[in-house]
């Protein structure tokens, strides 16, 4: 939902862009206020229906695909191209086309960028399926034993530890 709402605001601030401070009318009728008309609404809508597409793809590539944030990156960075070139196809003003282009290519790479990185943080790493492998296939996990040279010398009990210092009952500056 949130990169639906994102997408839509990208409409309606590009729109309000490219009108007002550019003086460069979308592909929408002439002679609307500073956020557009219907046709702004519209878009609006229907960049926020592909934002959830994009949503519901990058969910069921999730499920389904090994990699799947590369190829959602994919689909979206074609799905970027193919909008950003669609308003080429009509015979309109070259600035009218130019303006929701880029308005196209913002809402593709915001789209495309959103959810590829959620997409990450929301994929968890699968559990080793054999964690003790040891214990699973009935063997007895190895044993380590210490060296002799590593045996306890009983110089814990006389307050030196394990140095190995013998103990001098004389002052040896004396």
């Amino acid at each position: 939902m949130a990169a639906a709402v994102v997408a839509a605001l990208i409409v309606v601030v590009g729109v309000m862009i490219s009108g007002r401070l550019l003086g460069i009318r979308v592909l929408t009728p002439a002679g609307t206020s500073a956020y557009g008309s219907a046709a702004t609404t519209g878009y609006a809508i229907s960049a926020a229906a592909a934002a959830l597409v994009a949503t519901l793809l990058l969910y069921l590539l999730m499920l389904s695909t090994p990699e799947p944030t590369k190829f959602f990156a994919w689909i979206a960075g074609l799905f970027a191209v193919i909008i950003t070139i669609l308003p080429f196809m009509y015979s309109a003003d070259v600035l009218k086309q130019i303006a929701t282009a880029i308005i196209n290519l913002v809402i593709g790479i915001a789209i495309a960028s959103l959810l590829t990185s959620i997409g990450r943080t929301a994929m968890e790493e699968a559990p080793d399926p054999e964690p003790y492998p040891y214990e699973q296939r009935g063997y007895e996990q190895p044993r380590y034993e210490r060296p002799r040279e590593y045996e306890q010398r009983g110089y814990e009990q006389r307050g030196y530890e394990q140095r190995g210092y013998e103990r001098r009952d004389h002052d040896p500056y004396s």
